[in-house]
């Protein structure tokens, strides 16, 4: 089966798509309606809404969080068609400054449903209450740009079918008379009436909620009603109140409250999920009482763990769904299936073709990896990690390679013991002693990931008798995580601006937080199909077909090369405080080749306020060359919480300034400093060869965890770096 990808290979070539108009301001009819529908909220008789008052402890903030409580109703329609679920938030906050009073400047809300409402109330401090009108709200043209505390947690959800006649349709609201002190009341519901007349089960997202919010919080809770249908998950972690269950209206309730919760100030380096208190919960519909796949407990029931035979069973049984033969009935199941034989055989098309099954193992295991990255990795497509694991197996199987099913977690989202939803399963291949994770539109076979190292995982025996067997996954070392810089800088004749050279090369997981934007705007992806020995899917096309191409693959590269210089700009800017211009970007290896991972481009561009005369005489801030540098404040070195910085890793950079003609240089014995513990190190070293300074800077991170006691000495190093970057040398007039 041929794939049927030039299509979408021609539409995804230029998309330059802008958007015009006069803004869309809200209905009378449908404002009135929207504020009508909440009315009822505010009646609600929940103590936590009923003062005013904050705690002096908690005055000095930018804003305090008085009371909030979100309610979920799961409630399936007598026709079965339907699961009709309501989203209620109300939420009171005291604004305390102008930050405060920045941030609730714009209110957004939905307007998707007929049944949907939304109110603002401003408590002003005479005691006067205004209800803020939505008359002047005007039509949000990208729901993107609606700030993510203004939406709700349950989007309507994907479904066979879908005759419901809910839709995400947001508008803004600017609020203009709000000033410090101010208490502001809002609520806002959302109805979504999910079709599942041919669903088995609906899972929607997990919920994962910090018990520290962005302000001191007075009182919060969550409130779950569902039906005889829902069923419910929750884990409560480190000190994170639990969940209640009980009844009311003929609902099974599931009730969770927290109070006087302090807000969080040294976030930085902070694995929030591991070590915050955070409650985490999802809502599974299902018809059956048995779905083997599913992380449901009994009816009414929370269920809050997941035992290994249980974990084997539940995987073995999601394989054995995708690994089954679908019908033409469209049904849950035959979806499921039919999609994996889908990317199995758009998969072997490829294999086929490149003849792949006469090459050696090792480079089968390669070609089946960027086959699958090229077809769902490359231009924002992605693949669960289920799929790709299914079919990796599927295919070493069929070349005769041994290999594993292995799963595990994102340890910046939990750990395995605490595993209580499907979707915190991570699947991954393991093929002759190295580990195989799902791509990213821009990794390699056997790259690691900063999310699973270390990490505890489990091997899956497939089969009538599935079975889980405990393994860790491998971790990193510093020297396989690498930036090099070379910093080449000549001052002008009037000492005002310096002209740099700097190539960088990334390697490990460092380049993977600087990949994206390095390849933004430039054509790597182009020659994508040589990684499996492929053709391009240009030569697919007839000749008419290919001369349109070739003339849209001309007019973006001519638009690239107008935003890359803008961008890289841009991203200069956060390390330099004057960057004048931005002149040259150089790719020389994109990282994405077996062959070839190293990340690897050079830039030319040039700053100023890099010279301060200081008489006859100029400071130079040379070693500002190495970039920003971190700043730890005064009220930030107190430490709560161990960090983590991920990942050990090294940086260093290789700074050549070229010393004017005429001056020398004073006071190189201060450019020499070495700061070392178990922690970390960072290492200077300057020398003077001809009329060049070469300055040698080394910065590294041992370890990956530092527990908090050991603050002091990551400050060591980090002050080190930080104090060095904002040296200046004097050049002397001889």
């Amino acid at each position: 089966m041929k794939p049927l990808i030039i299509k979408l290979f021609v539409v995804i070539l230029l998309s330059f798509v802008l958007s015009s108009g006069d803004a869309q301001t809200i209905k009378e009819e449908l404002a009135i309606k929207m504020q009508s529908n909440i009315e009822s909220v505010f009646k609600e008789s929940d103590a936590g809404f009923n003062t005013n008052q904050v705690p002096e402890k908690w005055k000095s903030f930018s804003g305090v969080i008085i009371a909030q409580k979100t309610k979920f109703v799961f409630d399936k329609t007598q026709s079965g068609d339907k699961l009709n679920v309501y989203e209620t938030l109300r939420r009171k906050v005291q604004l305390l400054d102008n930050d405060a009073v920045s941030r609730y400047s714009e209110f957004y809300f939905r307007t998707g449903h007929i049944n949907d409402g939304f109110s603002l109330r401003i408590l002003k401090a005479d005691g006067t209450v205004d209800t803020v009108s939505l008359l002047t709200a005007v039509l949000v043209e990208d729901n993107d740009d609606v700030p993510g505390y203004f939406t709700p947690y349950f989007d309507k959800q994907s479904t066979i079918k879908d005759n419901s006649k809910s839709v995400n349709v947001y508008y803004k609201l600017a609020v203009s008379n709000l000033e410090p002190g101010d208490i502001i009341d809002y609520a806002y519901t959302v109805f979504n009436d999910n079709d599942v007349a041919r669903m088995n089960n609906l899972e929607f997202d997990p919920i994962y909620y910090l018990c520290h919010r962005e302000y001191p919080v007075m009182s919060q809770q969550f409130e779950i009603n569902t039906d005889e249908k829902s069923y419910v998950n929750s884990r409560s972690l480190n000190g994170a109140p639990e969940f209640i269950e009980g009844t009311a209206g003929g609902f099974r309730t599931f009730t969770w409250k927290d109070s006087d919760r302090e807000k969080i100030k040294d976030t930085r380096w902070v694995n929030e999920y591991m070590a915050l208190p955070l409650v985490k919960f999802q809502v599974i519909y299902s018809k059956n009482t048995d779905a083997e796949e599913l992380f449901i407990s009994d009816r009414g029931e929370l269920k809050k763990s997941v035992t290994p035979e249980e974990l084997a069973k539940k995987v073995n049984r999601i394989y054995e769904k995708m690994d089954a033969s679908g019908g033409r009935k469209v049904t849950q199941d035959n979806l499921i299936a039919n999609y994996a034989t889908s990317l199995l055989n758009t998969t072997e098309y490829y294999l086929r073709k490149t003849e792949a099954y006469d090459v050696r193992d090792e480079d089968f295991i390669k070609r089946v990896y960027y086959i699958l990255r090229h077809n769902n990795g490359i231009y924002g497509k992605r693949l669960s990690s289920q799929y790709f694991a299914y079919v990796m197996l599927q295919k070493l199987k069929k070349k005769g390679i041994a290999a594993d099913l292995v799963v595990t977690t994102s340890n910046s989202t939990t750990l395995m013991k605490d595993v209580i939803f499907g979707q915190e399963l991570q699947w991954l291949v393991k093929v002759k002693d190295k580990f195989i994770f799902n791509f990213t539109p821009n990794s390699n076979p056997y790259d690691l990931n900063d999310d699973f190292l270390g990490n505890e995982a489990f091997t899956i025996t497939l089969g009538k008798s599935p079975s889980a067997a405990p393994v860790t996954l491998p971790s990193t070392a510093i020297e396989d995580n690498i930036n090099a810089s070379v910093v080449e800088a000549t001052l002008d004749d009037k000492f005002e601006i310096a002209s740099v050279v700097s190539t960088d090369a990334l390697k490990g997981i460092f380049k993977d937080d600087y990949i994206g934007p390095v390849l933004a705007y430039t054509n790597a992806y182009d020659m994508d199909h040589l990684n499996y020995y492929g053709e391009s899917e240009i030569d697919q096309l007839s000749e008419k077909q290919q001369d349109e191409v070739q003339r849209l693959i001309f007019a973006r590269k001519q638009e690239y090369k107008k935003r890359k210089p803008l961008y890289m700009k841009s991203r200069l800017q956060n390390d330099y405080e004057n960057v004048v211009s931005y002149d040259n970007f150089n790719l020389l290896s994109d990282g994405r080749t077996f062959n070839k991972q190293e990340l690897k481009y050079s830039e030319t561009f040039t700053l100023g306020d890099l010279t301060r005369k200081a008489g006859k005489n100029y400071l130079v801030s040379v070693p500002a060359l190495m970039g920003g540098q971190l700043q730890v404040k005064p009220e930030d070195r107190k430490r709560n919480y161990d960090i983590d910085v991920r990942y050990p890793r090294m940086l260093t950079w290789e700074i050549n300034f070229t010393i004017p003609a005429g001056y020398t240089l004073k006071g190189l014995a201060d450019l020499n400093q070495h700061v070392d513990n178990e922690v970390g190190s960072f290492t200077t070293s300057a020398v003077i060869e001809g009329n060049i300074l070469k300055l040698n800077i080394k910065k590294v991170y041992k370890q990956a965890k530092i527990g908090k006691d050991n603050f002091n000495k990551m400050l060591d190093f980090i002050d080190a770096a930080y104090n060095f970057s904002q040296r200046r040398i004097l050049l002397k007039k001889s």
